[in-house]
């Protein structure tokens, strides 16, 4: 009996460790907030964030490629799709990453720039989970000029990775614990 209980709650500490939580992740200053789910971190700052990359480059480092943008209108433009209530100072919507982004590429961010002047921060950027293909978002400027929401972009960066599901994992361990249960049975 020992075994089939360390064998269940080994199965269960392996899941917890793979699995992946969606976590609603917000920054900003008391001028202007921004929450984005999905994701693992956000970092801000100053000015527009560049399509060469050199604006992620900074905040996260090398070597982050865009991989789509949405400037001031919803729909679709290469892997990300946007859908917002309205490109001003309050925002809510939706965003998604076409599920082929993850056989091509390891690492995600999304970000967004809120007009330059009259407040700070001018973006934000989020870490995106590994795996992930959509969630929702909001912006806020608080106080302050300017902050317009101007547009949002999808970078990416490194090779894909494996990870095995949550709940394969969970299956084998279950599989696991009933062939151990069943051969206690044949004594």
């Amino acid at each position: 009996m020992k075994s089939i209980f360390t064998t269940v709650v080994s199965v269960f500490l392996l899941v917890a460790a793979n699995a992946s939580w969606s976590a609603n992740i917000g920054c900003g200053s008391t001028q202007r907030w921004a929450e984005l789910d999905s994701a693992t971190s956000c970092l801000t700052g100053e000015g527009n964030t560049n399509g060469n990359g050199s604006t992620i480059n900074a905040l996260f480092g090398p070597t982050w490629t865009q991989q789509g943008s949405n400037d001031g209108s919803n729909g679709t433009s290469g892997f990300l799709t946007t859908n917002a209530d309205s490109w001003g100072q309050h925002v809510t919507g939706t965003w998604a990453i076409d599920a082929s982004f993850w056989s091509l590429f390891g690492e995600a961010i999304i970000s967004i720039h809120v007009g330059n002047g009259g407040g700070s921060p001018d973006h934000f950027a989020w870490t995106i989970e590994t795996g992930a293909t959509s969630g929702t978002f909001s912006y806020d400027k608080l106080t302050g000029g300017g902050g317009g929401l101007s547009n949002m972009k999808l970078w990416s960066r490194g090779a894909p990775t494996t990870v095995p599901e949550p709940g394969s994992i969970a299956l084998l361990g279950l599989g696991l614990v009933g062939l151990v249960a069943s051969r206690r049975k044949q004594r």
